[in-house]
């Protein structure tokens, strides 16, 4: 793993060197996610998506993403990215992506799914659920992560938003949605429709997702409140707070940008036992369904958390 800080963003962060046949490797390391001092899981999901595109002709894009997380890497040592050519069909084309470091040990799967980038002909339902998110922001004013950009990363902003609940039921926890607005910056070089933006929807897909059953039975996260222009920080409840599994289905492949706001919807069907699942849905800001993510998460509270 060779370090190159000088001018990076959020594609060149994501360079990866051949090290094999269908064998891959970061160049750079890794952006630390500041709570939890861990290698975030959205950077290795969206650099082993850039590994599998290695290795599929040009005009396949990424479908859908399952991944499962079983062990959390060392942060100083390199990432292993091995790809296994699963199917290759005329249509779809699956990859598998083990995820190691240098004592052989896998820690993260990755199965991605690609389809072919043509038009289709045939005949075919059509429907699409619409954002419920009313309230809008012209650009990202109160960044989560401000005070925490290194020259590493994390090349992305986050703003949350005022909770929303849903008048349709009744349960004000699993009808409540948890709005975010993000982007990646600065913004990318490569043109709209490109894997570039592909990528950074996988990148953006993550944060503030596992936030949201706790923001919904307000537990502190050890952020400030949502709107605080003080930025005043609360003291987190959680001792471990990490993602099990994590899955993504694009709908379209153009008709966006990842560095223009883009809109995430997270609601929470369930929790119990530490756990809890989230589903959540990604919007353009013209209100157009970029993808939909099914989450799984481990929470381990402190003593005097207060649930």
């Amino acid at each position: 793993m060779t370090t190159r800080v000088k001018s990076l963003d959020f594609e060149s962060h994501i360079e990866l060197e051949q090290i094999g046949p269908d064998t891959f490797t970061n160049v750079h390391p890794p952006w630390v996610f500041p709570i939890t001092h861990t290698m975030p899981g959205p950077l290795m999901m969206a650099e082993a998506t850039a590994a599998a595109y290695r290795t599929v002709t040009e005009e396949f894009r990424i479908d859908s993403l399952q991944v499962m997380f079983m062990l959390g890497p060392k942060t100083d040592r390199p990432l292993i990215y091995k790809v296994q050519r699963l199917s290759q069909g005329r249509t779809f084309v699956s990859r598998l992506v083990n995820i190691e470091q240098d004592d052989g040990r896998i820690c993260v799967t990755v199965t991605a799914s690609f389809v072919r980038a043509t038009e289709w002909t045939g005949r075919s339902m059509t429907h699409t659920e619409s954002m419920k998110t009313t309230e809008r922001v012209d650009d990202i004013t109160l960044d989560d992560f401000e005070g925490d950009h290194t020259p590493l990363g994390p090349f992305m902003k986050f703003q949350r938003l005022p909770h929303l609940q849903l008048p349709e039921a009744n349960d004000p926890i699993t009808t409540t949605i948890g709005p975010v607005v993000a982007k990646i910056d600065p913004p990318i070089k490569a043109p709209a429709g490109s894997q570039a933006h592909l990528l950074g929807i996988i990148y953006l897909s993550d944060y503030h997702i596992m936030d949201c059953p706790l923001r919904i039975h307000d537990i502190p996260l050890g952020l400030f409140p949502i709107n605080d222009r003080t930025r005043t920080k609360q003291p987190a409840s959680m001792k471990i707070m990490t993602s099990l599994n994590h899955a993504i289905h694009f709908h379209v492949h153009d008709g966006f940008r990842a560095d223009e706001l883009v809109y995430v919807e997270a609601t929470t069907p369930w929790a119990k036992d530490g756990r809890a699942l989230i589903h959540s849905r990604i919007f353009s800001h013209k209100g157009l369904l970029i993808a939909t993510c099914v989450q799984e998460a481990f929470y381990v509270f402190k003593d005097n958390a207060k649930l």
